[in-house]
């Protein structure tokens, strides 16, 4: 008796500690049942009265676990919990990173929209701003159609004297708001989104046909989330006859560089990114609480990727709705008729990129000093910015309670991680028989006409024009994960091929990995390889000399000397601070 009654609190305190962990788990609000059913399973062990009558004799001596301590059992038993206490906090912090912001029910984003507003602003387009009056309005229901908005943007004449004289407006429901001189493309949506009264509002551009049915999947997809934008699929409008000519297919996506850019891209999931700028559908409620366009962009440019941050970080989203096209007017060099017909000031469009990554790029904001244009750093003589105050747009950050950019690079996973935007290193690649390097010899940014060279150069280590990373998707790959291609650092530019004497060619990059051209990989055996047909084959490589010019040829068996090699590895700035924000993202459970 004396030996049963000593050894209880023994045996009782050896199974507490085993309940230790996920009992201040649970009171900590972290309930798991793993680590119950573990320490559940470790009762039979530590108590004999326990293990006398679940196990036999034989199967008792045989236990390797009871000849290991006591205090080793339960150390076991404890990383095993804390382990899996860790990883489904983890899990859980990375699925709030992919969680929509807002934790308002599904059903109090559903609403019913009943008419729309259509805003077009209009400088100098003419005859252009009466066909596409006539093209919105003829494509809508009449009990839909709350009005079209006409923004005059300083035209001469005004448009009320020319095409939409007092009868033209009547007829079409037009409410024209008039600036007596230009103010550009930003001021007059704004101004337009402002008078209209619609419960959901569109921005067309002033030269433009929407197609049948357009307005439809504008609002079924409105109506299942009022922070929803929507964009049409933008096809091509042909201006002498004003119908669709090309068939439906057409641009709809863009993302968003680091010289604060857009480029266009497809992927097949219907959230966009990135919105072109000039065609969409917002409901009026979201218009107003994300308020609207900055008040101190002007002109044209930029206002895009404000408005598409705004929604995506601070609870909204942005979709493409498939079936609605719209035949859009592009501008045609060759074509005089395409002409714009007002100027937009130069720096402008520079500007108010500022404004939109000075407001939300946060921890990123350093990268911005990578491109000399944007002028990061400058500042006027008192000490202020540039490009001025931001405390508008930081106000409706912080009412909406907004995210961080990586949470938007990680929403996007599969444009900045698997397109190579987001690379894990930059490196420079010299070629053995010279000794000289790959040189892009464009400016850090977007390439002006699309296109860029590349030559071989002495190798300098503070020449940034000659770092390199991988991009593109890999298509050929299961998940199509980075990458495929061989892309510039801080550029928009990816090898094509193609030599014009000791010259390399460059092409903006295609993100989605579908350009064959842009298929070159550095290979393990120092061969810059074109791969084609959707595994690398003996084609064609290219092929460096000792006085520094380069040819296309046949590429060589494995096994022969390198003649490329890949030097300075780093890990580059924006793929530092991005997983230093994710971890911090992980570590705080953000959603």
């Amino acid at each position: 008796m004396p030996k049963s009654s000593s050894s209880l609190p023994k045996y009782s305190i050896r199974v507490g500690l085993a309940f230790v962990i996920p009992v201040v788990s649970a009171l900590l609000g972290c309930a798991l049942l793993f680590p119950f059913l573990v320490a559940l399973a470790l009762v039979p062990l530590e108590v004999p009265k326990v293990r006398q009558a679940l196990c036999s004799s034989r199967i008792r001596k045989n236990l390797p676990c009871l000849r290991v301590p006591a205090l080793l059992r339960l150390s076991v038993l404890w990383v095993l919990q804390l382990w899996w206490i860790m990883l489904c906090h983890a899990r859980s912090s990375m699925a709030s990173i992919d969680a929509p912001l807002s934790d308002v029910a599904a059903t109090e984003l559903v609403w019913t929209p009943q008419t729309l507003s259509v805003v077009l602003p209009c400088a100098g387009e003419g005859e252009f701003a009466l066909k596409t009056v006539k093209s919105v309005y003829e494509s809508v229901p009449e009990e839909i159609l709350q009005e079209i908005v006409v923004v005059d943007d300083g035209s001469n004449p005004p448009l009320a004297d020319s095409y939409l004289d007092e009868s033209v407006r009547i007829k079409y429901r037009i409410v024209l708001v008039r600036h007596d001189e230009t103010q550009g493309l930003i001021n007059a949506k704004k101004d337009g989104g402002k008078t209209a009264t619609g419960d959901v509002i569109v921005f067309f551009d002033c030269h433009v046909a929407p197609q049948k049915g357009w307005y439809s999947q504008f609002f079924a997809l409105i109506a299942e989330n009022y922070r929803r934008i929507v964009v049409p699929v933008i096809t091509d409008l042909d201006v002498g006859t004003w119908t669709q000519r090309g068939g439906s297919h057409g641009q709809s996506k863009c993302y968003m560089t680091w010289d604060v850019d857009f480029k266009w891209f497809n992927s097949p999931d219907p959230y966009v990114p990135v919105l072109s700028g000039g065609l969409l559908g917002i409901s009026r409620r979201w218009w107003n609480e994300t308020g609207g366009y900055d008040e101190g962009m002007a002109g044209w440019g930029g206002e895009n990727l404000d408005q598409s941050l705004r929604s995506w970080l601070c609870g909204g989203e942005i979709m493409l709705a498939e079936k609605a096209f719209v035949a859009h007017m592009w501008r045609v060099p060759t074509d005089p008729r395409t002409k714009a017909k007002y100027m937009v000031k130069a720096g402008t469009a520079q500007k108010n990129r500022m404004r939109a990554a000075a407001a939300w790029f946060g921890d990123f904001t350093p990268k911005l000093s990578s491109f000399p244009s944007l002028q990061a750093d400058r500042q006027l003589p008192e000490g202020s910015p540039w490009y001025g105050n931001v405390d508008n747009i930081l106000e409706v950050k912080q009412r909406l309670q907004c995210r961080g950019l990586e949470w938007f690079l990680h929403r996007f996973k599969h444009v900045y991680e698997d397109g190579g935007l987001v690379p894990s290193q930059t490196y420079a690649i010299r070629a053995i028989p010279s000794g000289l390097c790959l040189t892009y010899l464009g400016q850090p940014g977007t390439s002006p006409d699309g296109f860029g060279k590349v030559v071989l150069q002495k190798c300098a280590d503070d020449n940034e024009r000659q770092r390199w990373h991988g991009a593109n998707r890999d298509t050929s790959k299961e998940g199509e994960p980075c990458c495929s291609g061989l892309r510039a650092w801080n550029t928009d530019q990816c090898i094509i091929g193609g030599l014009d004497g000791r010259t390399i060619k460059t092409f903006v990059c295609d993100i989605s990995g579908h350009n064959q051209q842009q298929r070159w990989q550095l290979t393990a055996d120092g061969q810059l390889k074109q791969k084609s047909g959707g595994f690398m084959s003996n084609g064609e490589c290219l092929m460096p000399d000792s006085s520094g010019g380069m040819t296309n040829k046949a590429c060589l068996s494995s096994g022969v000397d390198q003649l490329w090699r890949k030097e300075d590895v780093a890990q580059p700035l924006e793929s530092r601070i991005y997983q230093k924000a994710m971890a911090a993202s992980s570590d705080q459970g953000v959603a």
